[in-house]
């Protein structure tokens, strides 16, 4: 039993053995300060993605910081490359991770020595980075710390000359067999004289430097060879690159046309088209709806009434702009604008009153049907999209003037009046991308008294007789709500088309002009407006 207990516990130092070499062969990676991040932001969202992976082992910044601390390393001084080449090699690091945050962040990863080994410029939304860029500086993090780039070896320089050694004295030949015998009278030649003795130090009176060996000149002389090329580690994505370039400069100009349309609102945004109208009013004496009015018995059914239904939808021209001046900045107030807009359709008309005494000829009349907007708006924007292909959702609010005039033809001599509106309006609208090609959009508003009789260019006298045929004073409600789809087509150029339901109550006191009319009535007006056309953004 003992022998098989010695066996398992050899077993457990070895896995535990093991598990250390791995965890040792991981590459170390620590995060430093990025410089100009508020509160940190950007360097979190590194950190954590680079937690998650388990291939490096990540070194926390309290120990960097501690152990710059011991080496007199503070702040600016222990993430410079100098402080990197003092702290790194006692973590046992093999990237270090620094940064510059301003619109855009400017990531560094440095060598255990201090070297730049990767260097990327990633533009930030809103302070942070998008989070397909942090996958990405991830895994170059990751990539460059498991196989950093050779370093660049510095020139070589060609060592210092070496003072040259005095050279011995030649040897003493031997002398000729049979020397000629020399007279006292003959002095020896000046050659023969022996050399003077050196008074000087041997440094001084050596012989000019001798040039190196011949192969410390051939390696002097050698080109050298090219540095090699920084590798760049085929797992990262073709965005990772080791240029400080911006960020998009990969794209063409018609993906960062695209990008940058999607990314804000439209400053400008026109609406051409037509517009389909189907319109039908009521008008009932006693009563405070036209329906209660006609469920009545025959023989109750006292006093004038009007009708009018287009059974044939009638069109018109509608155009549009809206302007958000504001829309390229990135602060909450970019959804502030102005709206206006005028539609007009033509209708041919046919034209019944019935009264007690009978019912008129049916008339065939034209009318015109006028409507004129000018608006406040603000919308808030949400992009519901990714920062590769952004998709702008809103939520907005809108207030000014509405103005509604349905004119008839004076010279038809109708027994009809028109309507004449203008009042204020407030409403709400908003747009849910499901795809650049389609969205789905949609509002409503709410009319603050929009009465009949009122009008910037209407006669004086037609508006009043509008009033006074039904009643004395007149009160009014009134709404519409609106659904519709749109999207784009092409580059700037979309597509938009709404349905709009419109309906106006008219409560008249007093005594009107018309027969049955002494208690005053009631009188509603809808309308069913098909918006269809392009619209161009800007």
């Amino acid at each position: 039993m003992s022998r098989w207990g010695a066996l398992l516990a050899l077993a457990l130092v070895l896995a535990s053995q093991v598990a250390e070499a791995q965890k040792a062969a991981k590459p170390r990676v620590v995060v430093l300060d990025f410089e100009g991040d508020r509160r940190g932001a950007v360097r979190t969202q590194l950190e954590n993605a680079l937690k998650k992976n388990k291939q490096i082992q990540l070194v926390t910044l309290k120990q960097y910081t501690g152990a710059a601390a011991k080496s007199g390393l503070k702040g600016a001084a222990a993430r410079s490359t100098e402080g990197v080449a003092q702290v790194a090699p006692g973590l046992q690091l093999d990237a270090v991770v620094t940064g510059n945050v301003g619109k855009t962040l400017t990531l560094q990863i440095l060598g255990v020595n201090g070297q730049e080994q990767f260097t990327k410029s990633v533009k930030l939304q809103k302070g942070k980075l998008p989070a397909s860029e942090v996958r990405r500086l991830a895994a170059s993090i990751v990539a460059t710390a498991a196989k950093p780039p050779p370093p660049v070896a510095p020139p070589a320089e060609p060592p210092p000359a070496q003072p040259a050694t005095p050279e011995p004295p030649p040897a003493a030949t031997p002398p000729a067999a049979t020397p000629p015998p020399a007279t006292a009278a003959t002095p020896p030649p000046e050659a023969a004289k022996p050399p003077p003795v050196a008074t000087k130090p041997p440094a001084e009176t050596a012989p000019p430097a001798q040039p190196p060996p011949a192969a410390s000149a051939e390696a002097s002389t050698a080109p050298k060879p090219p540095a090699e090329p920084l590798e760049i580690p085929k797992s990262l994505d073709d965005e990772s690159h080791t240029s400080t370039n911006a960020f998009d400069e990969y794209a063409t100009r018609q993906e960062l046309e695209a990008k940058d349309r999607h990314r804000h609102p439209p400053m400008i945004q026109v609406f051409l088209g037509g517009n389909t109208t189907w319109r039908q009013y009521c008008a009932r004496p006693g009563v405070s709806s036209c329906g209660e009015f006609d469920k009545k018995p025959v023989e109750e059914q006292s006093g004038d009434t009007i009708d009018f239904k287009s059974g044939v939808p009638y069109l018109g021209l509608v155009g549009q702009v809206e302007v958000l001046p504001l829309a390229r900045s990135e602060k909450p107030w970019r959804g502030l604008g102005l709206l206006a807009g005028y539609q007009r359709g033509y209708s041919e008309t046919r034209v019944k009153v019935t009264t007690d005494t009978g019912e008129t000829p049916t008339r065939s009349v034209v009318a015109t049907d006028s409507v004129i907007t000018a608006m406040l708006m603000y919308r808030y924007y949400i992009n519901m999209g990714t920062e590769s292909r952004p998709r702008l959702a809103y939520a907005g609010f809108r207030g000014g003037m509405l103005s509604r005039e349905f004119e008839v033809d004076r010279d038809a001599r109708a027994p009809l009046t028109g309507s004449h509106r203008l009042h204020p309006a407030v409403g709400l609208d908003f747009s849910v991308p499901l795809r650049h090609w389609l969205k789905v959009e949609g509002g409503g508003q709410f009319f603050l008294s929009p009465k009949a009789g009122t009008s910037l260019t209407a006669d004086e006298g037609e508006l009043e007789l509008e009033v006074r045929d039904l009643g004395a004073e007149v009160s009014s409600f009134g709404w519409y709500g609106e659904l519709g789809v749109a999207g784009e087509l092409w580059g700037p150029l979309g597509y938009s088309v709404r349905a709009r339901y419109t309906t106006v109550k008219d409560t008249f006191t007093g005594d009107g002009a018309r027969f049955g009319w002494e208690s005053g009535g009631v009188a509603t007006e809808q309308h069913i407006d098909v918006r269809w056309g392009l619209t161009a953004s800007f």
